[in-house]
């Protein structure tokens, strides 16, 4: 449960005078992968602040992605950055859904989603959407949502 944060300038010079008399504890709660804002909360300051005492301290920032590494597996959670398309790789994709209409529209027509086509493709859905539409295919309509152990009658 988060603390309500100090108001007066002498509440926040003594929850500021508390962190740093536990710098110690604080700095082995941030080397145990606790994240910053929650150890912020527990002593009543800011995050951005606690943040500017670790560097005072000596202490080595991690990086951001690092906290969420005891969560998700490794490879989940920075991948890096990709390439952007260039405008003809995008224009020569569109083009090839373009030439493909025939077999779009029937795949469409026989139940498979714009999103897939749009992947397929690697085309915006968006863009998938308005190509159908533009070529008269009748478009389909999401089914209605029903919460989980409703009865859909």
């Amino acid at each position: 449960m988060q603390r309500p944060r100090p108001t007066t300038v002498a509440e926040k010079t003594a929850a500021r005078d508390a962190a740093r008399a536990d710098s110690e504890v604080i700095i082995q709660r941030y080397h145990a992968r606790e994240p910053i804002a929650r150890i912020a909360d527990d002593y009543g300051v800011t995050p951005n602040w606690l943040g500017q005492q670790l560097v005072e301290w000596g202490v080595p920032r991690r990086h951001r992605h690092e906290a969420h590494a005891l969560r998700r597996p490794t490879g989940h959670v920075f991948r890096g950055r990709t390439r952007r398309r260039s405008t003809a790789e995008v224009r020569a994709a569109q083009a090839q859904f373009t030439a493909d209409r025939a077999d779009v529209t029937a795949r469409y027509l026989d139940g498979t989603s714009v999103t897939t086509l749009a992947r397929e493709y690697q085309v915006s859905p968006v863009w998938t959407a308005e190509r159908l539409d533009d070529w008269g295919v009748p478009r389909r309509k999401r089914p209605a949502h029903t919460p989980t152990g409703a009865d859909p009658r």
